[in-house]
């Protein structure tokens, strides 16, 4: 037990907090598409597009949605969607700067978990608007999300559909930009809080919550020694 300080030490290290992102002004949009399938009724969009300010503008636009299971968090994940379909395929959420899903700061929390710092979709049908800035359309960013996925859970963290994040123009003509989940439960899941069927909030950069963060670290280090 002697070595829990250190360890808690060494695990606060690694966690970092990921920086203001306003790098997208002149950058392409991105979009997800769903698409119906067999495993899942869930159509419609998710949109990245570059903000005046640099920052990026989400904005939802989904129908479909189960009528319980809900409510739904969304993430960005860290890989793209295989031509095969399967959700499970697309890893953990994007994590660049090695974030927690339990942070309270938003900067504290992995730069892929969406809902975490705004809210999860609610409803059969959803749309919303986001100003995120921690996300960045920057291929020059750390933060960059061109190239990976974003997977819709239900709250029981299980991954019911996904869909690759491609420039808005060539979205149309992908034939593996959307697909349905599979109903093996994610390792990883969203925020617990709700929000109305229409919406829009902006995250702050956020007080460090270093105390936070080192309790939960080493809650997680005596867990697993145990």
């Amino acid at each position: 037990m002697k070595f829990l300080p250190v360890l808690a030490l060494s695990a606060l290290a690694l966690a970092g907090n990921a920086p203001i992102s306003t790098d997208s002004a002149d950058s392409d949009s991105l979009v997800a598409t769903f698409k119906k399938s067999s495993k899942s009724d869930i159509e419609g969009t998710i949109k990245f597009e570059p903000a005046k300010n640099g920052t990026v503008l989400i904005s939802i636009d989904l129908e479909g949605l189960p009528s319980s299971g809900g409510p739904f968090p969304f993430h960005i994940h860290e890989k793209a969607v295989p031509e095969s379909g399967n959700c499970t395929a697309t890893g953990g959420h994007f994590n660049p700067y090695n974030g927690s899903m339990t942070a309270t700061a938003p900067a504290a929390k992995e730069v892929g978990d969406i809902a975490g710092r705004h809210f999860n979709i609610t409803g059969e049908t959803f749309s919303a608007e986001i100003d995120d800035n921690y996300i960045s359309l920057n291929p020059d960013s750390k933060a960059y999300i061109g190239g990976l996925s974003v997977v819709i859970h239900s709250s029981n963290n299980s991954r019911l559909t996904c869909a690759n994040l491609e420039e808005e123009s060539s979205s149309s003509s992908s034939a593996t930009n959307s697909s349905s989940g599979s109903s093996s439960n994610s390792s990883s899941g969203g925020s617990s809080s709700n929000s109305s069927s229409s919406a829009s909030a902006a995250n702050g950069a956020g007080k460090n919550e270093v105390g936070g963060l080192l309790v939960a670290g080493v809650a997680g280090i005596v867990a697993a020694l145990m």
